[in-house]
């Protein structure tokens, strides 16, 4: 049996004031604590690895931005910077080109999310500068192209909003102090980032403004880069922002376009006069109006605000330039600031620039192109390496003609000179007079070639070359046996007159022509010419010839010949034979394998075993056996077992 107990009647005050007692006090959370909890929410599902779950948070977060910038707890730096490290990683994560484009373009669009609040969109561009200048070096090479398309779209609708609100000079200041704090600071994080934030801001600009744009309110972004070029420190920034900003305003003007329309003709050319100003743009003398009925609409190309691959063009309207403004603001640096020696220098150049600008002519670019009077480039060098033929044929003439005879010619040549006559100033043409007449027809006729070359025309005499062959023809024939036998290695020869001896009739030969008949001119050193009436040739073996007989009789004489021998060689060499080696390719033969088995069979060991240890050691064994540390004492080991 269960009993239970009445319930107790109370009354509901003293229920309440029970209730009060029981339940315990808790802190209030802080709404901005709230508030960073619930961006830090946003932040990992933006840089999320799932597709989907970073998809679905970029269109929440434009709907965030209208909400949050309509209340009383309005944006602050900070907050953009939690948020934008998570769009920094959705950016990362991002794959191929397109889908790289399209999140670009979503990003740069939320410029204009937060319901016409321009503080916002600033300071959403500003937290964007500083999250790049800060990751800028962690950005590898393979994802380097799309975020510096990131920054040139957050660039045109920042600067697409400053239009819309037609270009406020409060706006374009506070636009340019947060500039200054990020990218254009004075001691930048990232130079690659600033370099490509020169390149491309005044092409932005012109491309956001379109023509509605006054030349005060460029100097106005202008302003800021005047500066920059005068207070910063590195050279590479000085020159970028140099050549990307000032110049680039200067050659995009109608005074610099019409330079380089100028130059563009005068280099196609060829650069034909000595200055540009030599050149002047005629009308062609057509009128389209004239052909107004011949003429057909074109379509208009689609012009895009990027370059593409394809046939797209990109529209770049001119921006107007106030030079004063420019120069005043380049005095006011040079007044103001003291610059060494190299900055004022450069401040200068700039001011003298600016002020020919002013002037109404174009200060840059190329004006004369020196043009080389009389000579041209090609005769130049035909001229210098014919001076170098000449020097070389000085120096080294002699020696190569000599080089072209072989030994026992050099040397016959060489004796047959008298020295006592020779000086250093007729040194060539006496070696020239002793060398065979063959090689003189042939320094002769090189010497005329050179020549022909060097002038650029080759000119050949054919009757007199035939003229030349014919007479050749006739002399060798003419020419003795023995006059060409007496020719190679013959070393010593002496004439001896025999009056017993007759010599034998020539046959008579038939003229071939009037030169042929008249007798051949008697060569120069007198050696290959034939013999005469009652002489006779002897030769005289060298003396290594001679010992190499000796030698072969005595070894033949040691030796039992045997009894079928080949016939004796003469003891005289023949005169004019070459040494010939016959190699009978069809006697080789490859190894037997009988042979290899028999001689497996007859050694006493196995010609390779595994298990056998090497024998005496080739390399020489150290003295101390241990370490090289001298105090080591250790066991002393036998000299075959240190290996």
């Amino acid at each position: 049996m269960v009993t239970r107990k009445k319930p107790i009647k109370r009354s509901a005050e003293k229920a309440a004031i029970d209730k009060d007692e029981e339940e315990p006090t808790q802190p209030k959370v802080p709404k901005e604590l709230i508030v960073i909890a619930q961006e830090v929410k946003i932040v990992r599902a933006l840089a999320c690895n799932d597709l989907t779950k970073r998809n679905r948070q970029m269109r929440k977060l434009r709907k965030f931005f209208e909400l949050r910038a309509n209340t009383t707890f309005s944006f602050t730096e900070d907050d953009f910077m939690r948020i934008w490290k998570g769009l920094y990683y959705n950016m990362w994560m991002s794959d191929k080109p397109l889908v790289q484009e399209e999140l670009a373009e979503q990003l740069a669009q939320l410029v204009d999310s937060f319901g016409g609040n321009t503080d916002c969109s600033l300071l959403y561009f500003s937290a964007f500068m500083r999250t790049m200048c800060q990751e800028w070096f962690g950005i590898d090479q393979w994802r380097m192209d799309k975020f510096l398309m990131l920054v040139r779209r957050m660039l045109r609708y920042i600067l697409r909003l400053l239009k819309a609100k037609k270009w406020s000079s409060e706006l374009i200041d506070s636009f340019n102090t947060s500039m200054l704090q990020s990218v254009l600071a004075e001691q930048p994080k990232s130079r690659g980032l600033t370099m490509h934030y020169l390149d491309i801001f005044f092409e932005e600009l012109a491309k956001a403004a379109n023509g509605e744009i006054t030349a005060g309110q460029v100097n106005l972004f202008l302003r800021p880069f005047v500066n920059y070029v005068g207070t910063q420190r590195d050279a590479k920034l000085v020159a970028q922002c140099r050549t990307r900003v000032l110049y680039h305003l200067l050659y995009q003007s109608e005074l610099g376009r019409d330079y380089s329309e100028k130059y563009n003709a005068w280099k196609t050319m060829g650069f034909p006069t000595a200055s540009i100003d030599d050149i002047e743009k005629h009308d062609s003398g057509f009128d389209e109006e004239d052909d107004e009925g011949n003429t057909e609409e074109e379509p208009q190309r689609a012009t895009s605000l990027d370059p593409r691959a394809g046939n797209v063009d990109v529209h770049m309207p001119e921006l107007p330039l106030n030079a004063d403004c420019v120069l005043d603001e380049l005095q006011t640096l040079l007044r103001t600031n003291e610059f060494n020696s190299k900055r004022r220098k450069g401040l200068r150049k700039l001011i003298q620039i600016f002020e020919t600008f002013k002037n109404g002519e174009f200060p840059l670019g190329v004006r004369t192109m020196p043009k080389v009077e009389g000579t041209t480039l090609s005769e130049l060098v035909e001229q210098k390496v014919a001076d170098i033929e000449e020097m070389e044929d000085e120096v080294f003439g002699t020696g190569r003609k000599l080089k072209k005879l072989n030994k026992s010619k050099r040397k016959r040549l060489l004796q047959s000179i008298n020295f006592e006559e020779v000086d250093e100033h007729n040194y060539d043409d006496i070696i020239g007079k002793a060398l065979p007449p063959e090689l003189q027809k042939k320094v002769k006729r090189n010497a005329k070639v050179r020549s022909s070359i060097n002038n650029a025309w080759v000119v050949e005499e054919v009757k007199q070359d035939a003229e030349e062959g014919k007479e050749d023809k006739v002399k060798l024939a003419k020419e003795p046996k023995e006059a060409k036998q007496s020719k190679p290695k013959a070393k010593k020869v002496k004439k001896v007159e025999q009056p017993q001896v007759q010599p034998k009739p020539e046959p008579e030969t038939k003229p071939a022509s009037k030169k042929a008949a008249d007798p051949p001119k008697p060569p120069a050193n007198g050696w290959a010419a034939a013999l005469e009436a009652g002489e006779q040739e002897f030769f005289l073996p060298s003396r290594k010839q001679q010992l190499k007989q000796i030698n072969s009789t005595l070894q033949k004489s040691m030796t039992p010949q045997p009894a079928q021998c080949l016939p004796q060689q003469a003891s005289t060499p023949q005169r004019g034979s070459a040494k010939r080696v016959q190699i009978q390719v069809k006697r080789n033969s490859s190894y037997p394998k009988s042979d290899y088995y028999r001689q497996l069979k007859l050694s006493p060991g196995l010609p390779y075993d595994a298990a056998r240890l090497p024998g005496k050691s080739a390399l020489k064994p150290h003295v101390m056996p241990g370490p090289i540390n001298p105090n080591y004492k250790g066991t002393k080991l036998p000299f075959n077992d240190t290996l």
